[in-house]
């Protein structure tokens, strides 16, 4: 039976009668949303509302992942598991038509609301096996994205990973090809302290699933023998980056990243996160040994019966803007050995900004000359325009490498000898604001005479100067502007835009290289504002992710930070004795006695008028031993202690800041032996202890109910409820 919601059509011929599982109440929001607001309003949904599932679901970031395949419009696709539809709209808008197949009814009515318009696409509701003995024809693409780690739960059988290849490889055509992105089990993230996505806890995909079971993501290496197990099939690899959920980028082995590339690591938007290291320099340490494959957080691949080859090697997005600015660069390959950039927009509201940037081209490529600088040949074509595609070094690879040997001299050299350039360049005129300037960079206050040019590029940052031998050349110029801007503007975010898009280069930022460039300390803040106006104008009124992170996410524990505190305290581990004489501990009152990293040993004499004591060994989390806390006479002691009390003068302080605060003085001289733990064998016997009291409890507090409940049977107590209820 089917039914249609707009254009879309949905069967239900297959469908179990019940959805087997649900987010709950969250997707009746994912429905309301929907039915209410068109595609164009999803962002700003996304922002209001500060959900996880929400934007997971919602973002139009998701269908980058899918987006840059080269579609000629003819194709049939078939897409598994296509949930609320985060990705088919992208097969929608570019292939012939789109098959569906996803078991619950619940997400099926909300991909075919927010698709309504489309008049190819059929979702089939139910389960895979069953509609897939059923299915007739031949597809170029069958999508699985984010499916093939559920793959015991589609398929049935011993091997269901092989399995669920070799069925799927039955309904493609000759030269068709299955698109799979995963999770990679080796994501370098996980190893960073990124918890694994299906079940939220640290390191259980690199430990190999040791606790759980029913969902499984692979490695490249056992993906190769899953490849070759399901019939030698053949796969062209990409690495989509940060990961496959919400990519910014497609990488490929034949366009790998640079070093000093991956910086964007705000992945966890649904969980907290540890951070255990900083990702970005030991990306660059992967890169320089091959390694990155084995450790991308993702994997994309493209499948077939023979190696598929596709065009696109490399695919950036700039669609985090606003529409009339969204676009995509690809890396492209013809016949195998001419490789091209192209630039497409990724709206319709973009053309005339992507277009635009052939004749600035021809415009700037005789100023830039002046100074042994080229542009890259630009030329329009029907999706967008084609640039040359040239090789060599960045200059911000070829300062990293000076600083990463510790030549930051020679670092300040080469970025002055091209800030020199850049000031030759846009000095040829004196700066006036216009209109267009207002518009784009704010009303801001520039006092004094500024030198400019009629036509300015203020993305000549070193990321995109390129040095290949003898020739320097501009690689992107998308910021260019035919109204005056400050020359000093230009090179204030040549500046800003190295030193503060890496950690790797807070070497440098001593070296104070904004003064040394002639900009004072009132034109910093001018420029600062000039770039948060520059940036609110790129994105209008979009919303991006990196907007979102603080509002959306749970955060990060900064391992390395608290490691260090820990490590501080147990290095300068000392006794502070607070007095109380009626007015509480403070700072003011207290003294402090060194602690050996065994312990101390010693006798205080406490001053006349304390009320109250309260003794701070150290600030460090872990195991402390009270060998003797006694007054002068031999009498114990009696405090309170915010520690764990494991018996035999133990106390474990898992919150740091151990405290033993006395409340009754009983003499003048207090006597001290205090042993440290060591930590290991604390905190395993804190565990013991706490797992027994825990026990313990459970068991009075069931031996609580079971009389409760046999209380209730007794006839004395049927009474009380009686007469209380007829009150």
């Amino acid at each position: 039976m089917s039914e249609k919601i707009g254009q879309v059509v949905l069967d239900d011929t297959y469908y179990p009668g019940k959805d087997l599982y649900t987010d709950g109440a969250i997707e009746d929001e994912m429905l309301e949303i929907a039915r209410t607001y068109p595609e164009e309003e999803w962002n700003q949904v996304i922002a209001e509302r500060k959900s996880w599932p929400i934007l997971y679901h919602f973002s139009h970031i998701r269908e980058n992942i899918l987006s840059w395949l080269p579609f000629t419009g003819e194709e049939n696709v078939l897409e598994i598991g296509s949930g609320c539809g985060a990705v088919t709209g992208a097969l929608c808008k570019k292939a012939k038509k789109v098959t569906c197949i996803e078991l619950s009814r619940k997400r099926s009515l909300i991909n075919a609301n927010r698709h309504k318009d489309f008049d190819n696409l059929k979702i089939l509701m139910g389960n895979f096996q069953d509609i897939e003995k059923n299915l007739t024809e031949k597809y170029d693409y069958i999508t699985l994205i984010g499916v093939f780690e559920y793959g015991e739960a589609y398929i049935q059988s011993d091997t269901p990973y092989v399995d669920f290849l070799k069925i799927i490889s039955r309904h493609l055509k000759p030269d068709g090809k299955i698109v799979l992105a995963i999770e990679n089990r080796f994501g370098l993230k996980y190893w960073a302290g990124c918890t694994e996505d299906h079940f939220g806890t640290l390191f259980e995909g690199l430990e190999g699933y040791p606790t759980t079971s029913g969902v499984k993501t692979f490695t490249k290496k056992e993906f190769g023998s899953i490849l070759k197990e399901a019939g030698g099939l053949k796969a062209s690899w990409y690495y989509p980056f940060p990961d496959y959920k919400l990519p910014m980028t497609i990488y490929s082995d034949e366009r790998l990243p640079f070093k000093g590339e991956l910086n964007r690591l705000e992945t966890n938007y649904d969980r907290l996160r540890l951070q255990l290291f900083q990702e970005s320099p030991v990306y660059d340490s992967l890169l320089d040994n091959d390694l990155f494959p084995t450790f991308s957080n993702s994997f994309l691949l493209l499948i077939g019966k023979e190696k598929p080859e596709i065009e696109t090697v490399y695919s950036k997005f700039s669609n985090e803007r606003s529409a009339k600015f969204a676009l995509r660069t690809d890396i492209c390959k013809h016949n195998k050995k001419d490789v091209f950039v192209r630039k497409v927009p990724t709206e319709t509201a973009a053309e005339a900004h992507v277009k635009n940037l052939e004749s600035i081209s021809r415009e700037m490529s005789r100023i830039y000359a002046k100074e042994g600088l080229e542009l890259n040949q630009c030329t329009l074509d029907k999706q967008g325009v084609q640039l040359e595609f040239l090789k060599g070094r960045t200059l911000e690879e070829h300062l990293d490498i000076f600083v990463k040997q510790g030549r930051n001299e020679e670092a300040e050299k080469l970025l002055f000898h091209y800030i020199d350039k850049v000031r030759r360049i846009h000095s040829r005129e004196t700066f006036y604001k216009t209109p267009e300037f207002v518009k784009v960079f704010g009303n801001v206050s520039l006092e004094g005479t500024f030198s400019c040019s009629g036509i300015s590029n203020i993305d000549l940052v070193p990321a995109n100067i390129l040095i290949d031998n003898d020739r320097v050349s501009v690689i992107d110029y998308e910021w260019s502007f035919r109204f005056p801007v400050p020359a000093n503007y230009i090179i204030y975010r040549m500046i800003h835009y190295y030193l503060e898009s890496d950690g790797k280069r807070r070497a440098l930022k001593d070296l104070d290289f904004y003064s040394k460039a002639g900009l004072t300390a009132r034109e910093l803040e001018v420029y600062e504002e000039m770039e948060h106006n520059f940036q609110n104008y790129i994105k209008g009124s979009h919303v991006p992710l990196l907007d979102m992170y603080e509002d959306v996410s749970p955060g990060k524990a900064d391992a390395l930070s608290f490691y260090e505190q820990l490590r501080i305290a147990g290095a300068e581990r000392k006794l502070q004795v607070f007095y109380d004489r009626g007015k509480d501990f403070s700072e003011n009152d207290s003294e402090i006695y060194p602690m050996a990293k065994a312990g101390l040993c010693l006798k205080i004499q406490i001053p006349q008028g304390v009320k109250r004591l309260r003794l701070d060994p150290g600030e460090a989390m872990g195991g402390l031993l009270l060998r003797k806390l006694v007054f002068e006479d031999g009498r114990p002691v009696i405090f309170q202690t915010n520690g764990f009390d494991m018996g035999d003068g133990k106390y474990y302080f898992g919150a740091g800041d151990p405290q033993f605060i006395i409340d009754d003085i009983q003499g003048n001289t207090l006597d001290i032996e205090i042993e440290v733990l060591k930590e290991q064998e604390a905190r395993e016997e804190f565990w013991r202890k706490f797992s027994q009291v825990s026990s313990q409890k459970d068991m009075e507090i069931r031996h609580l109910n079971e009389k409760i409940r046999q209380m209730e049977n007794t006839r004395v107590w049927k009474l009380y409820r009686s007469i209380k209820k007829n009150k």
